[in-house]
């Protein structure tokens, strides 16, 4: 989101990022369940309290997504509208993540081993479509956090707790805030294959296709997703 807050904040919004349990330079804690959907969409109503905020605009991408879904289902009345770039339960996970459970736990510093910066700038290659590419500082960026192993075996419990599979007619149907979904259409993280039937079933809902986009639309192109932003605010009044 480092190209979309300060467009934002100089649109006259206030601004808040918040970086998810085991993400970034967020606590990355392992007791057990730790990762659930239910746990993260919890923290994160525990963080907006905590702040004293009210998010009328709430915008979250791939697993933030799902969470920040679930939020608007439990919570309706603590935001007006929702803006999701490539959620998690409105399209497939590869298969990868099927693994998790079979990765034996490691000690010390073993994890962050397993992660050189190649694999990051692989994974980067992976996230984006055709609008943009990263550079050598979004690559180091990307790789700090896995440096350290906490962050690392956080990952890995994250693969194996949280929940991966796409939602249901019903339970999208229970999501009643104005809902607007964005997804490239070369995203291979999540490939968006019941978007369309999925937003169709959305009480106040809407999907758009950014063309040649992948994973990370609003790092491909950021003037197109601040501006689309910067509509969704603005129709708050």
């Amino acid at each position: 989101w480092r190209h979309n807050i300060r467009a934002l904040a100089e649109g006259g919004f206030r601004v808040i990022a918040i970086d998810l349990p085991g993400h970034g330079l967020s606590d990355a804690r392992s007791g057990r369940g730790e990762y659930a959907l239910d746990t993260l969409t919890r923290r994160f109503g525990e963080a907006i309290d905590a702040l004293g905020v009210r998010p009328r605009l709430l915008v979250a991408q791939s697993m933030g997504g799902r969470i920040a879904a679930q939020f608007a289902i439990e919570r309706p009345d603590a935001l007006e509208r929702l803006v999701l770039f490539a959620p998690v339960g409105f399209g497939v996970v590869p298969p990868w993540r099927a693994l998790a459970p079979f990765l034996p736990p490691l000690p010390g510093a073993l994890p962050s081993l397993l992660v050189p910066r190649r694999v990051v700038e692989i994974v980067q290659r992976r996230v984006y479509g055709k609008l943009g590419w990263f550079t050598e500082r979004d690559i180091d960026e990307y790789w700090a956090p896995s440096q350290f192993p906490a962050v690392v075996r956080a990952q890995v419990q994250m693969l194996r707790e949280f929940a991966w599979d796409p939602f249901s007619d019903a339970e999208v149907a229970t999501l009643r805030t104005p809902t607007h979904v964005v997804f490239g259409t070369r995203d291979r993280t999540v490939r968006p294959v019941h978007a369309e039937r999925l937003a169709a079933r959305l009480p106040a809902g809407r999907l758009t296709w950014i063309a040649d986009g992948g994973h990370v639309v609003m790092e491909e192109a950021p003037a197109r997703i601040n501006a689309l932003l910067l509509s969704e605010a603005g129709a708050l009044g």
